[in-house]
């Protein structure tokens, strides 16, 4: 009793600085209280990053045939896409060279990170993942030097997909692909 009625006491509270052991644990609480909330954000957030590098939500190809042959992924789930390069948006098509970014969203069937469409010659087009092979980011567009950069960790890539500057070792996925007419066929 003589413990509660110093703690009522505004006297007591003045020489302790307006304190009183409650608010002792009260603060140890609220601090102990804030750590463990700052964990929970900061593992959302991580969370949050790595799935914004790529690591979820588009099916899953395989990696690219080393002898350059194109390749879908091989469990015969691969889905067809159809684009008409007559279209504005993929006019950079209608001539060698020609290259398009589509974003995962853009389209229904691409892979999360999307895809790069290359015109590689009058009859034929190379077909690449943008996800780079170092730590699944999106690559960048491909410059007029006809490089592409990932923008996590400086990653380059060429249009055939081979890397040019690492630290990325492994070439971009490639896809099958067919080009008749104004037509190019996807296998994803």
């Amino acid at each position: 009793m003589d413990s509660e009625k110093r703690r009522e006491d505004p006297k007591d509270l003045r020489e302790t600085g307006g304190r009183c052991e409650d608010d002792l644990s009260r603060r140890s609480f609220i601090g102990e209280s804030t750590k463990q909330i700052t964990v929970f954000a900061s593992a959302g957030a991580l969370a949050a990053l790595a799935a914004a590098c790529g690591g979820g939500g588009g099916p899953s190809p395989t990696a690219p045939n080393p002898t350059g042959g194109g390749n879908d992924n091989g469990g015969g789930n691969a889905s067809g896409l159809a684009i008409d390069i007559s279209q504005s948006q993929y006019s950079a098509l209608a001539n060698v060279g020609g290259t398009v970014s589509l974003s995962g969203t853009s389209l229904s069937g691409l892979p999360s990170n999307g895809i790069f469409i290359i015109r590689s010659s009058q009859t034929s087009v190379t077909v690449l993942s943008r996800t780079c092979t170092h730590q699944g980011c999106q690559v960048g567009s491909f410059n007029s030097g006809g490089i592409a950069t990932c923008p996590c960790h400086g990653s380059q890539y060429n249009t055939m997909g081979s890397v040019v500057q690492g630290p990325a070792t492994g070439s971009l996925t490639s896809y099958s692909a067919t080009l008749e007419g104004n037509i190019i066929e996807i296998n994803i």
